[in-house]
């Protein structure tokens, strides 16, 4: 392995492609030069903390090379968003994004080329990431060039076999996090290895590109929603997969479709990777990486200590632990956090922060943010209203009053962060001792207490306890801005197996499409009412007991919900569904 700058600036090797970005491969001796016409700028501005947040892997690459180069601080924010990057505005002295580095790249005249270009030390090149802290506040994290590297070069071993010479990467995630610059930009560079700088937003960018022995960076929230046609598609060396709890039926999906087992990295922006594990069995226990000493303290959380965590210094994590019992084994199972931070879509969330943003609100006088259950990672809220607030509750409805202050929290945070289950109350719940436990929160979001947001289909009417169950049991869901996975177990006491058809149950068509309508309308918060259907196909029958998944995705612009049901290797039925938006 090659340090990170060396590799791109005085490496004597440069017809070497470092990425793709589009359709144009860039060498080493472009990415170089790009690099010095930027740091050309950034020491003639005299700026010192420099904030970069960029799509482009490339043009990130660029910037973050430039800014250590030339002495600077790099400052990389978590989002883009006006009203986050107002709360760290102190922080730095100049912002760069992908238009201000393209101005700046085509406006300055190349600069002459050299391989005796003094670098700094990888200890004094720093850059700071931020997360999200239990306070709300967005948490600062110094991370150094060297500790970056020694992380890379402890991994590196393990995933050896698979690092072929012509493996490129590619990402799902994005570079801005520590997950997704460690593995997406510093790992390949110091390997040379080809990365794809545009990161794939669908699996459908991933198929059209892929080729045997690629290696792909993604998250839980991207393994939780396969495409259909990948079991078609080129067999991947190995996919990685962090920033959250990846379920081990997703796990398995995944396998079946790629031929390998997601290699999950269990870390965080202040430790890095710590330990890693391949889900073959259920409840799969986390292996700590080489280098790795890992405890469990008097609170009952991992500690960790690494060299390039602290050195010998332990960090104190919120994981809850418990470690195989045998004396020899360093093995170890997650049990839950201590602290108030969930992870949602792969994004770590400060629930108190989403509670902050939402008393800021003139509407608001107390909230709460919870996930009502461990199985539907949707954020939800509980609102206690002003007189303000209570009169727009009266006046537009629940839906619409949900809508604005969903609003009011995106000036600040990313989509992960906005609450999709509201529910409006007089006072918090609390017990005898005035506390709000969460069990007795997420009573308000039991199927039995109607959704206070309009989100169900007008037309449905609950069915008595006693009623045959009118929907599947729900496993697991995902929803990711207009794009929604949900798990589902068919019970054979279903109402529509009954006399359907006597001997051979199956479920008929017009309720697979009915509770396309239904998850649609809940996934994206919009009350739908079907117009058209086309391309509709059905496959396979669906049975009793079969485990299948919905996969939904909403135009919003078209008015359109495609929908389609699959197994881990069976495609059921599919269509599309055009309808009007109510009011």
């Amino acid at each position: 392995m090659t340090c990170f700058l060396t590799a791109l600036i005085t490496q004597n090797t440069p017809e070497t492609v470092i990425c793709i970005d589009g359709e144009t491969c860039f060498r080493r001796d472009q990415v170089a030069g790009d690099i010095r016409r930027l740091g050309q700028y950034i020491g003639q501005s005299g700026a010192k903390n420099i904030a970069l947040h960029c799509r482009s892997a490339r043009l990130f690459l660029t910037g973050l090379a430039a800014i250590w180069q030339t002495g600077c601080h790099a400052v990389l924010p978590a989002s883009d968003r006006a009203g986050y990057l107002g709360e760290i505005a102190h922080q730095f002295d100049l912002f760069l994004d992908d238009a201000k580095l393209e101005e700046i790249l085509a406006s300055i005249a190349p600069v002459p080329t050299g391989n005796n270009a003094t670098l700094p030390a990888a200890e004094n090149c720093q850059a700071t990431f931020y997360t999200s802290g239990s306070t709300g506040a967005p948490k600062a994290i110094a991370k150094t060039l060297a500790q970056l590297e020694a992380e890379m070069a402890m991994q590196t071993p393990l995933w050896q076999t698979d690092l072929t010479r012509n493996a490129r990467i590619l990402g799902l995630v994005s570079h801005q996090h520590i997950y997704g610059l460690l593995f997406r930009v510093i790992w390949p560079v110091m390997t040379g290895r080809v990365f794809v700088a545009t990161q794939a937003r669908f699996w459908e960018d991933i198929m059209v590109d892929l080729k045997e022995g690629d290696i792909i960076i993604a998250s839980p929230a991207h393994l939780q929603r396969l495409h259909p046609d990948l079991a078609q598609a080129q067999r991947p060396a190995r996919i990685f997969c962090s920033g959250g709890p990846l379920d081990q039926p997703s796990a398995a999906h995944s396998h079946a479709a790629f031929g390998v087992w997601p290699t999950e990295i269990l870390g965080s922006t202040e430790t890095g990777g710590i330990a890693w594990r391949q889900q073959t069995t259920t409840d799969a226990p986390w292996t700590p990486l080489p280098d790795v000493k890992a405890a469990i303290n008097d609170a009952g959380c991992l500690m960790v200590a690494a060299p390039h965590i602290d050195g010998a210094n332990w960090h104190h994590t919120e994981d809850r632990v418990i470690f195989d019992p045998a004396p020899e084994s360093r093995r170890f199972r997650l049990r839950g956090r201590a602290d108030r931070v969930v992870k949602i879509e792969g994004k770590r969330i400060s629930l108190s922060r989403v509670e902050t943003h939402l008393k800021g609100h003139d509407w608001v006088d107390d909230a709460v943010a919870l996930l009502p259950d461990e199985a539907d990672r949707r954020l939800a809220a509980i609102v206690v209203l002003t007189p303000q607030g209570k009169a727009q509750l009266a006046s537009a409805g629940a839906f619409r009053t949900g809508r604005v202050l969903r609003n009011h929290i995106a000036h600040h945070e990313d989509d992960a962060a906005l609450p999709h289950r509201w529910r409006f109350v007089n006072t918090l719940p609390t017990d005898s001792q005035g506390k709000k436990p969460l069990h007795l929160l997420r009573t308000l979001f039991d199927k039995t207490v109607p959704e206070t947001a309009t989100t169900q289909m007008p037309h449905i009417t609950a069915p008595a306890e006693s009623s045959p169950a009118q929907f599947p049991t729900i496993i697991a869901r995902s929803i990711k801005k207009d794009q929604a996975r949900i798990d589902m177990r068919l019970e054979p006491g279903l109402l529509y197996f009954q006399g359907h058809f006597d001997g051979s149950p199956v479920l008929p068509g017009v309720v697979q499409l009915h509770w396309a309508v239904h998850y649609a309308g809940i996934a994206f918060n919009i009350v739908i009412t079907p117009h058209t259907i086309t391309q509709l196909k059905y496959r396979n029958v669906i049975t009793p007991q079969d485990q299948i998944h919905l996969l939904l995705e909403c135009n919003r612009i078209r008015g359109q919900i495609k929908f389609s049901y699959a197994g881990t290797d069976t495609h059921y039925s599919s269509g599309i569904i055009t309808f009007s938006k109510a009011d």
